[in-house]
């Protein structure tokens, strides 16, 4: 049965704009890329994804991205503009039994995590991973003949799962630390430690040559 993962990526200069308080535009462009990387070659490396897609915003250059087989998409090429909108472009040009739905910004995303979400789809469930509040979804897996609409946005975790039950579709929900420690906010930044043995090598390298570290952050709470 095969699976597919799904990638969007907003508009580069757009990305993080939350981070813009205590990380100039290049430190903030050059962590998004970092992410990225580090999420795309953890999906291509996985044994059961059959392929990888991402679906590149403005100022996203192919040479940034993992080398080995990546199918890359342009956001222009939707006939309507949104992260929904770029994973439901793909949606509809793939034939995967399976499609992974995952936000580039997981820089301790791990095989286990994306073994966790494949697990539980068994039985022909809908999958839902959250962050750390509960209140967004950093995954969705879905399966091809399923119904249930992507509710990215304010709110998703609660409004997947409404949406689930009202396409009379079964779910379940894994709760996975790699997918759930995201980074929107500054106080995430204390989450980089260049130390931590999770952390993407894409990250880690970022993290070692902009020096960002838990007092970077801390000031910004303080301020």
């Amino acid at each position: 049965m095969t699976i597919e993962a799904v990638v969007a990526l907003k508009t580069l200069s757009q990305s993080k704009r939350r981070l813009s308080a205590v990380l100039n535009d290049e430190q903030r462009s050059d962590l998004v890329e970092a992410m990225a990387q580090d999420v795309l070659s953890c999906l291509m490396r996985h044994p059961e994804i059959d392929a990888v897609h991402v679906v590149c915003g403005e100022g996203w250059m192919r040479d940034v991205f993992p080398e080995g087989p990546l199918v890359v998409w342009q956001e222009s090429e939707s006939h309507e503009h949104g992260l929904i909108a770029a994973h439901e472009m793909v949606a509809v040009r793939t034939e995967a039994e399976r499609l992974l739905f995952i936000h580039a910004d997981l820089p301790f995303l791990g095989q286990e995590d994306i073994s966790a979400v494949i697990a539980a789809s068994v039985d022909h469930h809908a999958v839902f991973s959250p962050d750390f509040t509960e209140t967004g979804t950093n995954a969705v897996l879905r399966w091809r003949d399923q119904s249930v609409p992507l509710c990215f946005g304010e709110d998703s975790f609660a409004r997947h799962q409404q949406a689930a039950k009202a396409a009379e579709t079964r779910w379940r929900v894994v709760r996975a630390s790699g997918v759930a420690r995201d980074v929107d906010e500054p106080e995430d930044l204390d989450r980089l430690d260049a130390d931590d043995p999770d952390l993407g090598e894409s990250t880690v390298r970022w993290s070692v040559a902009t020096n960002i570290n838990v007092s970077l952050s801390a000031t910004h709470r303080a301020s």
